[in-house]
């Protein structure tokens, strides 16, 4: 199965992830999201894309990533995530094996005529927080409570800690621990149309918009392979 995320929609609607955003940098908080996808992703051995609106992002960034075996998409600037996530919905050969996880009721739409299934981002938090660690019959190597993130509490008494912290500093420390240890991935696959998509005229040209179904593509090549 290909699991379709729609990345900011994902942080701002979990609150064990929203609550985050004010402490930390966008970016520390984009990195956990999807370190626990790789975890969830080595559990189930399904496909993830998550798409993140370029504007929001590193301009240094390449638009095409691939991080603990999570494959992330920036839309390019002036394109928003939206677009992407529905593109790449029309173009999927095997819909009925898509899932898109969104609250965005645009997208909800347009996917939901392209066959693809919807699952709310609060459902999927939770049941990958099960997965890995209550069907496994154990807990977790750290507490809940840090899974979940520091109390308000916890925050306030280590805000004082931080906040001489630099943005240099952090960085540094990301590349130091190899946080940021991502690859690009190039795969060259033909594909098809097989949904309209009502906002075509919104799309980006072909050879930038949908490579992520190019990859999808490329995958379940190697998946035939093996």
């Amino acid at each position: 199965m290909l699991i379709i995320i729609d990345g900011y929609n994902l942080i701002f609607s979990v609150p064990e992830l929203e609550k985050h955003v004010e402490r930390n940098f966008i970016e520390a908080v984009r990195d956990y999201v999807i370190s626990f996808l790789s975890q969830y992703r080595q559990e189930k051995h399904y496909d993830i894309i998550v798409v993140f609106d370029g504007t929001y992002s590193e301009t240094s960034l390449p638009r095409r990533l691939v991080s603990g075996g999570i494959k992330i998409i920036y839309s390019k600037t002036g394109v928003k995530a939206d677009t992407e996530i529905m593109n790449i919905a029309s173009h999927v050969k095997n819909p009925k094996d898509v899932c898109i996880v969104t609250y965005d009721n645009e997208i909800k739409r347009h996917v939901k005529k392209c066959g693809c299934r919807i699952l709310d981002p609060k459902s999927l938090y939770r049941e990958i927080y099960d997965v890995l660690f209550k069907e496994n019959n154990q807990k977790p190597s750290e507490p809940e409570s840090k899974w979940k993130g520091p109390t308000e509490g916890d925050a306030k008494s280590w805000e004082g800690v931080f906040k001489e912290v630099t943005r240099e500093e952090v960085d540094f420390h990301i590349k130091k621990t190899g946080l940021a240890n991502i690859k690009k991935k190039q795969v060259q696959v033909t594909f098809e149309n097989t949904c309209k998509n009502e906002h075509q005229e919104d799309s980006l040209p072909d050879n930038n918009t949908q490579y992520w179904i190019r990859l999808f593509e490329g995958l379940e090549n190697n998946d035939q392979k093996n």
